[in-house]
């Protein structure tokens, strides 16, 4: 297909298109399914009448968005998603659908359009088909996995947000899914237990979700007892409840849950204040019981598992802009029927899916300083410090781990924090220079030994944004000057708030102390000598995993590559229920030397049988290589097992992949012997050999 223009041209002939369509309405729909995926790949094909009437609601919104509506465009695109999106099937096929599918809708418009318009007015509605479409037939360079549950308000939020986020090189499943009970919700995940999502949106109090929710925005109730209320209230928090404990189970994802905005809606203005007058006092009641019980129940889930669940604030929402407002229609079809509200919502879900599309995972943040961190040129004379912008850019660093640098034109000598949020001991590696800022993050990158696509730059100059995505098209840039860049940040940080066990900008700093004293005494093998590591004051702290490591320990095992005996994956609950389990352990090592902590480090599962002692997991990080936290690991679990007193053996598992050969000769190197199917044995002889150079401390 031909790129499609920036913008709609030829309005006159467009309108022309319209009436076209308009007066052969019957032909076309009658055209689109029967020679379009309309009849092939439409999940309601097998409902004649049902189909028929979607066919022409699409055909309607897309008549409308000819006719000068853009927001009908749209409509148009969130409605045809809906209809072929396949949540069992994988991205790439179901990309391949949509382009396979707009191809065969735009060959049917032109094929019927031709007779009745101009070339001119048809080569204008090709134009404007292809720009609004381009979200459907684009590859994006990253795909979020996305899960939507709730009712139809989430179809018309996703009509808002598709071509919104493949402009920002971000594709999704635009598909929601509607169980009202866990065991709906069972049977639909079951059907999905192959799939892997990044991202889960709920939204349990919509309109047409629960009968209880219609109830307390129905104006024909509008005179309910309190007691009715708060019957209505439990029966809505009990069907919630059951479904937030399989969600928050299921999904290590960040899940936003929607706390209850009850915005009512209605075809005019009139009509809307009305049913909010009359259903004022059930919906206050009520809105202000669930939510209170929602903000108890998120905070409750996170502090028992991690920070996952986070909160989509409609009353935040409602408050601000009315919900006379929000019940507006922007459309009233039957099948999409989208208000101000939904549209109002899809700003925050872009905001969310783009936070983790670009921003979740990464390791840096690399700033500008003029025009950036401060406004003004700070060489120039006094410059103003923005200081909310460094207060969040400092709790990213502080409260995720998250590190930050600087790439910068300046003088060093005159470069201050005087007077910020920040100071200079917060950044690691700055390069402040005269020089080129795609060679200061080439500088960055070395010295921290960290992969581009792993980093975030942030400058005010468009320009240097460009220069430094060409030399490195994997790093992610951002404007200081949008306020969408600081609305991303602020909630990176909230996602990642706690995810970290040290201060990683301390530990780059305590690590070229440590590589510096040991680079002296390398062995051919790159690791230090016993002398060397002696000199280091090496501490290794060993014992069970408190409820508060378990975090840690997953991030741990599915983080490391090298030093992973299995290969191994897993999840929270996976890693809670050995924690929990009376039959095994899940045992960590903490390290630290005189130049400061290392945090968690190692992690194994130990689980006990009859006869022997099986390791099915062992992980260590690069970052403790050559310290001999392995031996101090092996003889801890021999010790606590009474491996060889108790005529029982150790088993270790070791399964070979393309990326942890430097682990693959541990059981060998402590005297295990080869069993079958790639298990190694220890009988408690010979002695396995320990870390003489480290002071092993064991913990309770």
């Amino acid at each position: 297909m031909d790129n499609p223009a920036n913008e709609l041209e030829h309005p006159f002939e467009l309108r022309v298109c319209a009436q076209a369509l308009r007066d052969q309405r019957a032909a076309v729909v009658e055209a689109l399914i029967q020679r379009t995926a309309y009849g092939r790949e439409n999940r309601f094909q097998d409902v004649p009448n049902q189909l028929r009437e979607r066919v022409g609601e699409s055909l309607a919104l897309l008549i409308e968005h000819l006719e000068g509506r853009e927001d009908f465009g749209s409509l148009y695109t969130g409605q045809r998603l809906f209809e072929l999106t396949r949540l069992e099937k994988t991205h790439q096929a179901n990309l391949e659908e949509y382009r396979r599918a707009v191809g065969e809708d735009e060959d049917v418009y032109l094929t019927l359009l031709g007779p009745y318009v101009s070339a001119r007015a048809l080569q204008a509605f090709k134009t404007a088909f292809r720009l609004i479409t381009a979200g459907l037939v684009a590859e994006a360079p990253r795909h979020v996995r996305t899960l939507f549950i709730g009712d139809c308000l989430l179809m018309e939020i996703l009509s808002f947000v598709v071509g919104p986020l493949m402009n920002e090189g971000i594709s999704i499943e635009p598909f929601p899914i509607n169980p009202r009970d866990p065991a709906q919700l069972r049977g639909i995940l079951d059907g999905l237990a192959t799939k892997t999502f990044d991202v889960v949106f709920f939204s349990p109090f919509s309109h047409a979700r629960l009968p209880e929710v219609e109830e307390l925005t129905n104006a024909r109730r509008a005179f309910q007892s309190r007691k009715q209320i708060d019957a209505l209230v439990g029966a809505i928090i009990l069907q919630t409840r059951g479904l937030l404990d399989e969600i928050s189970k299921r999904f290590e994802c960040p899940v936003f849950v929607h706390n209850a905005g009850f915005v009512v809606r209605a075809s005019s203005v009139a009509k809307v204040l009305t049913r909010l007058l009359l259903t004022h006092r059930a919906r206050s009641v009520a809105g202000k019981a669930i939510n209170q019980w929602l903000a108890e129940y998120v905070a409750m889930a996170n502090s028992m598992t991690f920070q996952h669940l986070f909160l989509v604030d409609e009353a935040a929402l409602a408050r601000e802009f009315g919900r006379l407002t929000l019940g507006q229609y922007l459309s009233t079809s039957k099948y999409q029927h989208s208000v101000v509200f939904s549209q109002r919502l899809a700003g925050g879900y872009r905001t969310a899916i783009n936070t983790v599309g670009n921003l979740l995972g990464k390791k840096l943040v690399v700033c500008d300083l003029d025009n950036t961190l401060w406004e003004g040129v700070i060489g120039e004379g006094p410059v103003s410090h923005y200081h909310q912008r460094q207060k969040s850019l400092k709790r990213l660093k502080d409260c995720a781990g998250v590190v930050l640098s600087i790439a910068s034109k300046n003088d060093p000598a005159n470069v201050h924090f005087e007077g910020g949020v920040l100071a200079a001991t917060d950044f690691v590696a700055p390069q402040i220079s005269w020089g080129q800022k795609s060679n200061a993050i080439a500088k960055i990158k070395s010295t921290l030994n960290l992969q581009t696509r792993h980093m975030v730059f942030v400058d005010d100059r468009a320009d240097e944004r460009a220069m430094v995505q060409e030399a490195f098209p994997d790093l992610v840039t951002l404007d200081p000057g949008e306020r969408e860049t600081w609305r991303l940040i602020d909630l990176w940080g909230d996602m990642a708030f706690g995810s970290s066990d040290l201060d990683r900008t301390q530990l780059y700093r305590d690590q070229s102390l440590r590589d510096a004293l040991t680079d002296s005494g390398t062995q051919p093998d790159g690791h230090a000598d016993a002398e060397t590591l002696k000199k280091l004051g090496l501490v290794i702290a060993i014992g069970d995993a408190k409820r508060g490591d378990l975090k840690r320990v997953v991030e741990l095992i599915n983080r490391s590559n090298q030093w992973n005996l299995c290969g191994t994956r897993t999840s929270f609950e996976q890693v809670l229920r050995w924690h929990e389990s009376a039959s095994a352990q899940v045992l960590v090592a903490s390290v630290s030397d005189r130049f400061g902590a290392m945090g968690i480090v190692c992690a194994t599962v130990v689980i006990e049988h009859d006869a022997s002692v099986e390791i099915p997991v062992f992980v260590l990080s690069c970052r403790v290589f050559g310290y001999g936290v392995e031996s101090a690991m092996l003889g801890e679990i021999s010790r606590r097992c009474g491996i060889g007193s108790q005529h029982k053996s150790l088993r270790g598992l070791y399964r070979s992949n393309t990326q942890n050969h430097p682990c693959r000769n541990m059981y060998l190197d402590h005297g295990f012997a080869v069993a079958e199917g790639g298990v190694f044995e220890w009988s408690g002889v010979p002695a396995l050999p320990g870390a003489p150079w480290a002071e092993l401390r064991l913990l309770s």
